[in-house]
């Protein structure tokens, strides 16, 4: 599969995305990528800073078993049950190194609750695999993908094919929906075809 045809599906299928208020707006620079202008749907920024809403706090309080203020990786394995998913090894791992900013290997209210939040806006997608492609592509830990980590990792899956800077800008300013320079988890699910 070539890069031009991954774009071009990512940004037809990013316009599928039901948004509240969305409408479909042209992208002339599209034109010479994909053949066609492409519709790409708008949505509001999505906040950088999220407020913990009371079940999660909840959440957080049942399962921090020794009530220091932190979600131990034990104690993920039996929140990860509470919401759906399958606690891995590998999970857990991914998680930590998502989400734990402190290095201490435990989350706090405010990273787990990113965690919660970043877990209901994916679906159905295998949070494992997801979270090590993405942690693969963040090559500076930041929690986010820039150009440049984005541009790699292109370049690492088409190998065959060059990866151009326009190509790269195309799908940043499409799947980068805040508009900050950067994508985070549920951007990145956005720019793997998955409906969120």
């Amino acid at each position: 599969m070539s890069v031009k045809h991954v774009v071009c599906r990512s940004l037809k299928m990013a316009s599928t995305v039901p948004r509240s208020g969305a409408s479909l707006l042209k992208i002339p620079e599209m034109a010479g990528v994909c053949d066609a202008t492409v519709p790409t749907a708008s949505s509001a920024p999505v906040p950088t800073i999220r407020v913990t809403s009371p079940d999660v706090e909840e959440i957080f309080r049942k399962f921090d078993i020794d009530k220091d203020g932190y979600i131990s990786t034990s104690e993920l394995e039996d929140a990860l049950w509470d919401l759906d998913a399958v606690p891995t090894e590998g999970l857990i791992k991914a998680i930590m190194e998502q989400y734990c900013r402190h290095g201490n290997n435990q989350l706090d209210l405010v990273e787990f609750d990113t965690l919660v939040a970043d877990f209901r806006s994916i679906g159905n997608v295998d949070p494992e695999t997801l979270l090590k492609t993405f942690n693969k592509m963040d090559k500076d830990n930041s929690g986010f993908i820039d150009v440049e980590e984005l541009k790699q990792g292109l370049q690492e899956y088409f190998r065959e094919e060059p990866v151009t800077e326009d190509i790269v800008q195309t799908i940043m300013d499409a799947v980068d929906k805040n508009k900050d320079g950067k994508i985070s988890i549920v951007e990145f699910v956005n720019l793997l075809n998955v409906t969120v």
